[in-house]
């Protein structure tokens, strides 16, 4: 489903014409959606301190039914559907005098001109399922940042920039990762692009497909999680022993489950590997990943555009950019989703908490 803004004759506009067989399912907001959304984020500003308080995660899921109605309407008719390897809303209002300068680091992007955005990324998610954080990741943030971060731009994590960011599922190691992830585009003058990819089905012999089935590959944590990607207080914390042991004896698990004709999909691009000593698993996941890399495409989102991918089904990653370090790089906010809060619950404190790893 995809709707965009016409212009007065009624036609579209040639910059928003959709590719012919575009894999993602798109809404432009008319400027009155728009204004309803961020009336309702206003609200939720005044009455909340921000999206990590408790109190807020325990009413979004109802105020976000107040959001306009075909917003909802759009979320609850395309995610349903098999095809679509993200939902793109785009046209959200950002004011970039009021959000101000892309901080420096994760640390220090919880601004009050940073607010807004991620209230609306957070009710928006509460349409596909249940936010959650990792104790591991951001020092436990449940609406987390993507932004450049000076000294680690040939990093394997989000916060690099003049490395590509390779293609993964989000968390592939977990058997609680998440179903989509949301990233709310709130600057990216250098239209910087988001890559995604689904899983090439028709490309693979059916032997491979078998391998692929199969529990014969290791899956470790992403960088992201390490304590040095944290903050300096948490690093001797034993919530990072969990990924110490994943990292170091990762379980064999299969990199596709679930309906042959349209699998779920786990893997990371630099952090899969065969079974110590399995020739026969490295060749089938050598084949998938030269599937993937051909089939990767691009998709820019720029200021107020906000994406949930198909953590389930499509991999995703980022094109390798220049940065700027002067307040006005690419920043985006993160959310991860998912359809099934209690999958997790003996990995989190108690039923209300929202964050993995807490226990």
């Amino acid at each position: 489903m995809t709707t965009s803004p016409a212009t007065d004759d009624g036609v579209a506009p040639p910059h928003s014409a959709a590719p012919p067989a575009q894999p993602w399912s798109e809404l432009r907001l008319t400027l009155g959606e728009a204004a309803d959304a961020a009336a309702l984020v206003s609200w939720c500003v005044r009455e909340y301190e921000d999206t990590e308080a408790p109190e807020f995660l325990v009413d979004a899921t109802v105020i976000a039914h107040d959001l306009p109605k075909s917003i909802r309407t759009f979320i609850a008719r395309a995610r349903l559907d098999e095809r679509p390897h993200a939902l793109v809303l785009r046209g959200n209002l950002v004011d970039d005098e009021l959000l101000g300068a892309t901080p420096a680091h994760w640390r220090s992007a919880l601004t009050p001109g940073s607010r807004p955005s991620s209230f609306l990324l957070a009710l928006y998610a509460c349409l596909f399922g249940d936010l959650f954080g990792w104790a591991t990741q951001q020092d436990g943030r449940v609406v987390t940042d993507v932004l450049p971060i000076q000294g680690v731009e040939h990093s394997l994590v989000s916060s690099s920039s003049r490395q590509e960011l390779g293609w993964h599922i989000e968390d592939a190691f977990s058997p609680y990762r998440a179903d989509y992830v949301g990233l709310f585009s709130l600057r990216n003058p250098d239209r910087v692009a988001t890559t995604l990819a689904g899983v090439p089905l028709d490309e693979l012999d059916e032997r491979t497909l078998d391998l692929l089935f199969q529990d014969r590959f290791l899956i470790r944590p992403d960088d992201s999680h390490l304590p040095v990607n944290n903050s300096t207080a948490q690093r001797g914390s034993p919530k990072f022993e969990e990924i110490a042991r994943a990292v170091d004896h990762p379980d064999a698990v299969p990199i596709l489950t679930g309906h042959r004709a349209a699998p779920q999909l786990r893997i990371d691009g630099d952090f899969s590997a065969p079974a110590d000593g399995d020739e026969e698993a490295g060749a089938a996941l050598e084949t998938l990943r030269k599937r993937i890399d051909a089939a990767l495409y691009e998709v820019v989102l720029d200021a107020g555009d906000v994406a949930f991918i198909d953590n389930r089904r499509v991999v995703h990653g980022r094109r390798a950019f220049q940065p700027r370090y002067d307040g006005r790089d690419r920043w985006l906010k993160r959310a991860n989703i998912t359809r099934d809060l209690y999958r997790s619950r003996e990995v989190r404190a108690s039923g209300d908490s929202r964050i993995l790893g807490q226990r």
